[in-house]
């Protein structure tokens, strides 16, 4: 029996927490598996759905906020004493603030330990004196790790680019999800309009206000595209904003949604537009529903459009214009788009591939 421990910082809704609920689906019999997160919320609430039982679920409050010492410090303290009662064979850690945690009590206790990567904190779209600070710090706490799993393989190049030293122990582990029945698959598209979904956190990685402001434009010309946004966070206000000033009644916000699945076919086209990602799950769970799908030109994004959508140059409205100008003409294409997505999935995004590729890095 090998115990494992999974740490991340947060229990909202989220890629991160999608993709440890995937692992948690797959878990073979012979691994006994813990999770440790800041709060409850979403994936401790799904953990206990999928069976996983409350002494194996942690809470440990944690800080994104890196200069909050005493917090890291309590963190780490808590983290410490769970490890000594539990002792795990291998610490998997998840996003920056995760790592670090598992980086320290890690090396303080001796443990073999994993860092998935879900986009490294000096991708572009960053600022670049943060850039500079992560890259310091990336190189302390991947001494540690043992394995570097990187969710897309541009950040395994942006990795070795700015972390030359960890170069061999960089892998990519594309996300890959579970399928879904075929009543949840796209099978039919508008005829005289173009139907858009984005499911979004609302916060500064994300950028639904090119989308919106490149459909309100296109409304303006006489083409009849509606955008329905679902998601939350501390930019929905923002959003609300942005959309209250175009006036336009084809743009709406739809609220808060936990699960994706049972409407996506209800659209024609899945967006979404950020300034930096790792690989989203919210991209593949389109691809699954067979959508085609519109995309910023970021992070692993590029991996996911092979004829099966198009991709959009970062907070650029006209280009956004312009790959929606071609999805709303094209509508005989739209059929192939979605086929392509599915197939495309289906090759690079199963759980099966992800699940087998973390298992055996091991």
């Amino acid at each position: 029996m090998q115990t494992i421990l999974y740490i991340v910082t947060k229990s909202d809704l989220g890629g991160i927490q999608k993709y440890l609920l995937e692992i948690a689906r797959n878990l073979p019999e012979d691994i006994n598996a813990y999770f440790l997160m800041g709060s409850s919320g979403y994936l401790s609430d799904e953990l206990l759905k999928l069976g996983i039982q409350n002494e194996n679920i942690h809470f440990i409050p944690m800080t994104n906020n890196i200069f909050d010492i005493t917090q890291h410090v309590k963190s780490n303290f808590n983290t410490l004493q769970l490890i000594k009662k539990i002792k795990p064979d291998i610490i998997h850690c998840n996003a920056t603030t995760g790592a670090i945690v598992g980086a320290v009590c890690g090396f303080l206790t001796n443990t073999k330990t994993i860092y998935t990567v879900h986009g490294w904190p000096f991708t572009d779209g960053i600022s670049k004196n943060k850039q500079k600070f992560y890259k310091v710090l990336e190189f302390l706490i991947c001494s540690v790790f043992r394995k570097i799993i990187c969710v897309s393989e541009y950040d395994r190049q942006i990795g070795i680019k700015a972390l030359p030293m960890y170069k061999n122990k960089m892998v990519t582990i594309h996300n890959g999800i579970s399928d879904i029945p075929d009543e949840f698959k796209k099978k039919e598209f508008s005829k005289d309009k173009l139907k858009i979904v984005m499911i979004s956190r609302f916060c500064p990685q994300k950028d639904p206000y090119t989308l919106i402001n490149a459909v309100n434009q296109l409304n303006k010309e006489g083409l009849n595209i509606e955008l329905d946004l679902f998601g939350y966070g501390e930019e929905l206000d923002k959003v609300l904003s942005t959309i209250e000033e175009t006036n336009c009644s084809n743009i709406q916000y739809k609220g808060e949604i936990s699960d994706i699945t049972p409407i996506l076919r209800n659209y024609d086209v899945y967006a979404l537009i950020s300034n930096w990602e790792g690989l989203p799950i919210g991209i593949i769970e389109a691809m699954r529903a067979g959508l085609p799908i519109l995309v910023s030109n970021v992070g692993g994004n590029s991996e996911c459009v092979n004829g099966n959508g198009y991709l959009v140059k970062r907070q650029n409205v006209s280009d956004c214009c312009k790959q929606l100008k071609k999805l709303y003409d094209e509508k005989e294409k739209i059929v192939e788009l979605s086929q392509n997505s599915r197939e495309l999935y289906y090759a690079e995004f199963s759980v099966n591939q992800m699940f087998k590729n973390t298992i055996g890095n091991y």
